[in-house]
C-alpha cells in the first residue's frame, strides 16, 4: 500500500501502532483515528467524526467476518469507504467487482444455509435423544 499521510505511509503508521508484546496489528478504526485525529483531539478533516462512526458501525456489523478470517487492512477500510474499480492491484488482495460481490453474497447465503442445516440436525439429534430417554 503506497498511500502516504504526511511523511509516513499507512503501513508505517499501522506498524507503529502494533502491539510490541503480541505482535497484533491495530484495527482499521485505530489506524484511521491515528491518521486523521490531531494531537489536540480535533479532526484534520471536516467529517472525521462521521467517518469514524461509520467505521465503528462497520466493524460492529462485520465483526464475525473480521474475526473469522484475516482481512487485509485495506479491506477493513473498503467496507466503509468503498473503493475504486481495480484499486486493489498491487496491494495483495483480489479485485472486487460486481461478479465478485455476487459470489461473496452467494457464498455467504450458502454458509448461512449450511449453518441452519447443522443447527436443525443438532436439534433433531437432541429431540431423538429425548424421545429415547422417555421411552
Amino acid at each position: 500500500m503506497k498511500s502516504l499521510i504526511g511523511t509516513k505511509s499507512i503501513v508505517q503508521i499501522a506498524s507503529e501502532l502494533r502491539n510490541p508484546e503480541t505482535g497484533a496489528w491495530p484495527s482499521a478504526v485505530d489506524v484511521w483515528r491515528a491518521i486523521y485525529m490531531k494531537a489536540n483531539g480535533t479532526w484534520s478533516i471536516p467529517n472525521g467524526a462521521e467517518i469514524l462512526n461509520n467505521l465503528e458501525e462497520a466493524a460492529e456489523t462485520h465483526k464475525e467476518r473480521i474475526a473469522a478470517a484475516p482481512i487485509p487492512l485495506a479491506e477493513h477500510f473498503a467496507l466503509v469507504l468503498g473503493r475504486k474499480p481495480n484499486h486493489s492491484r498491487s496491494v495483495g488482495i483480489g479485485a472486487v467487482n460486481q461478479g465478485a460481490k455476487e459470489r461473496y453474497r452467494i457464498h455467504a447465503r450458502a454458509e448461512a444455509a449450511d449453518q441452519r442445516a447443522s443447527d436443525a440436525q443438532n436439534q433433531a439429534a437432541a429431540l431423538l435423544e429425548e424421545v429415547e430417554r422417555l421411552t
